[in-house]
């Protein structure tokens, strides 16, 4: 798992997801925090009024109340990315060639393997089955005979999937002429 692709955004929208599930008491008793929040407040007790966002915003709690939390903020990330690679594999499975553009394809692919090799460490194959893709009709042939190529897909306008490492979009017109069978 590759966590340099969290954004602050994301770990602090954890961050505070997880903290609402906490009291203010229960976050004052992080070890460290107490102590900040006693000086802060010149050892007096906590107000009623004090909300749990004016006690992380008090210097050095947060970072304190970050850490504590870590492992957990890491979990809750790792999850959502695969739930945003389940989601994406879904609207891989409903494309549809007859009415639907190859670039579409294109960019869920770009989406998924962006996901599945620099954050999840995991490969597209496990996934998806490009071989399995939806072809036109029109064009079964062709993507079975240059197979090789490798063709994975034509769409409605005859645009095609290609490429081994990286996907990318070819007319079938460009690809019957480097192969001479046009």
């Amino acid at each position: 798992m590759n966590y340099s692709k969290m954004t602050k955004d994301d770990f602090d929208r954890i961050l505070y997801t997880r903290l609402n599930e906490e009291t203010l008491q229960s976050i004052v008793n992080i070890p460290g925090v107490s102590e900040i929040v006693s000086r802060h407040f010149n050892n007096d007790t906590l107000l009623n009024e004090e909300t749990l966002q004016s006690i992380i915003n008090i210097p050095g709690v947060y970072e304190i109340v970050s850490r504590h939390f870590n492992n957990d903020i890491l979990e809750a990330w790792e999850y959502e990315q695969y739930i945003k690679v389940k989601e994406i594999i879904e609207r891989i499975e409903l494309w549809n060639p007859e009415f639907q553009r190859t670039i579409v394809l294109l960019n869920l692919l770009n989406k998924l393997t962006e996901i599945l090799y620099d954050t999840l460490d995991l490969k597209l194959d496990k996934y998806v089955n490009l071989r399995a893709l939806p072809v036109r009709e029109f064009h079964k042939e062709t993507v079975e005979k240059y197979s090789a190529y490798p063709i994975w897909t034509c769409d409605f306008e005859g645009s095609c999937l290609v490429g081994a490492e990286k996907f990318e979009i070819e007319p079938i017109d460009l690809i019957l002429h480097r192969f001479g069978d046009e």
